[in-house]
């Protein structure tokens, strides 16, 4: 299995080179994980190509499993905050735990309206 920091940099090549990818998490990314990451990446280009950074895709924050999401919502903008201060960025978030600490199925559906 690759290596997060590997991860990153695949990742990284895949997006236009002003944006920066932003990794919030604290834990290796799975395979399946990885893999879906790179398959909404691939929709984010298609946006890209026709809308730049005139508008935000249709779908903002695109789950990659229980634990993790990408955040589209912010690219369009320069980030005033480190790390990439006066970058465009997407991020590599942690999903919210419900209020007793667990994820449960049932949770995560109502909290993300699916």
């Amino acid at each position: 299995m690759m290596k997060k920091s590997a991860q990153i940099k695949e990742i990284q090549l895949r997006l236009p080179d002003d944006i920066k990818i932003v990794d919030e998490t604290d834990f290796e990314f799975n395979e399946d994980e990885f893999l879906s990451i790179l398959c909404w990446l691939k929709y984010f280009n298609c946006h890209y190509e026709q809308n730049k950074k005139n508008e935000l895709p249709d779908i903002k924050f695109p789950i990659i499993s229980k634990r993790l999401r990408l955040d589209f919502g912010l690219y369009t903008v320069k980030s005033n905050s480190e790390p990439f201060k006066g970058f465009y960025n997407i991020y590599l978030s942690n999903n919210i735990k419900n209020l007793v600490g667990r994820k449960t199925l049932n949770n995560f559906i109502l909290q993300w309206n699916l």
